[in-house]
């Protein structure tokens, strides 16, 4: 017993390090990453904007924003112009004058600035005071570099999230630029020594990326590596190469991925609770296929689907993931159920907050 000790402690000693250095990037990037957002250069009508939602908007731009009612509707376009209150009441009296039932509207939206907005079925006027929520749209959903387990080619980009799998596996990730995404993650199953917890740490590329056509169709390209310590005597360590294409409502991601390192065969335990044998043989060619889908005109809910081969040659050796989330700008939960070989329903459920 001694000498397995020993053995491992070195092991253990650079996990903790590594661990440790990750979280410490992540909390410094981070906050880099939240300090240097640079404010947005408010034309002239917004900085006569009394209301905060529109201090911060810049009007008359490309720029398209995601806009929330308060009667729940959700609509996206381009911000035009910003009203001021003496322009909406000089616009309604003009209104009034022509349709004398607009009166009583007066009364209710002349004291609230409003923004002239151009959406795909036309241009409104929608008052500040109906609105709960307003943000650039390409910060509207905030977790598309990541499916269940499967990372898409989308980068993490200047956003940091911490997050849970499963309640018993606490990870995080950070954006480099758009270039360089690093997530790490550590088991907390109860019970269990630290030396037979679960590491993994996951450093993803995307060196490429590119506008298809004038609809908004992008497609992004990565490559990475990662290596998972499944007790301190277990390591698995994976290159891999995937492209992300995406679409208005959907996101269709493939990628494939390489063992690169031995040993074959490894022995999992858990104390007294669980040990299983496997093999894993170094040079094993796998493929991930991935599905994020939002469903309908809703914006917070998404369909999530993996299909997962371990090795090609062995089609028994696949895992199906299916399920649902529900999210906004912060915060995603993940609801499904993963079917492997027998079959064997498995559910599972994730809970992320992107809070910068």
């Amino acid at each position: 017993m001694p000498h397995v000790v020993l053995q491992s402690a070195p092991l253990l000693v650079v996990r903790r390090a590594f661990f440790s250095a990750f979280l410490f990037c992540f909390s410094s990037v981070a906050l880099f990453a939240q300090s240097s957002q640079p404010n947005a250069s408010p034309n002239t009508s917004a900085k006569t904007a009394q209301s905060p939602l529109l201090r911060t908007i810049t009007a008359g731009t490309e720029t398209e924003y995601l806009i929330r009612l308060i009667n729940g509707d959700i609509m996206t376009g381009k911000i035009l112009e910003i009203l001021t209150k003496d322009a909406v009441e000089q616009e309604f009296q003009t209104a009034s004058k022509q349709n004398p039932s607009l009166k009583d509207k007066i009364a209710e939206n002349v004291s609230s600035e409003a923004i002239r907005f151009e959406t795909a079925l036309g241009t409104l006027t929608i008052f500040a005071s109906e609105i709960v929520e307003i943000i650039p749209r390409k910060q509207s959903y905030r977790h598309n570099h990541r499916l269940y387990i499967m990372p898409t080619a989308e980068p993490i980009s200047g956003n940091a999230f911490i997050g849970v799998w499963e309640l018993l596996f606490a990870y995080a990730g950070v954006g480099i630029t758009d270039y360089v995404s690093l997530t790490a993650g550590h088991s907390l199953i109860p019970g269990i020594l630290p030396t037979e917890q679960a590491t993994v740490i996951n450093c993803k590329i995307t060196p490429y990326s590119t506008d298809i056509d004038d609809a908004g169709n992008r497609l992004f390209t990565c490559i990475g590596g990662n290596l998972a310590l499944v007790n301190e005597a277990n390591v698995f360590g994976h290159i891999f190469a995937g492209a992300t294409f995406k679409g208005a409502r959907t996101s269709i991601t493939g990628q494939l991925f390489y063992k690169a390192n031995e040993p074959s065969l490894y022995t999992i335990r858990g104390m007294n609770l669980f040990s299983f044998s496997t093999s894993y043989s170094r040079g094993t060619m796998g493929l991930g296929l991935g599905l994020d889908s939002r469903l309908s005109d809703r914006h917070d809910v998404h369909f999530i689907g993996e299909l997962w081969n371990a090795d090609l040659l062995r089609p028994s050796n696949s895992a199906l993931l299916l399920g649902l989330r529900l999210c906004n700008t912060a915060i995603a939960m993940d609801f499904g159920v993963a079917i492997v070989a027998q079959p064997l329903a498995v559910p599972f459920v994730s809970f992320v907050w992107t809070p910068f």
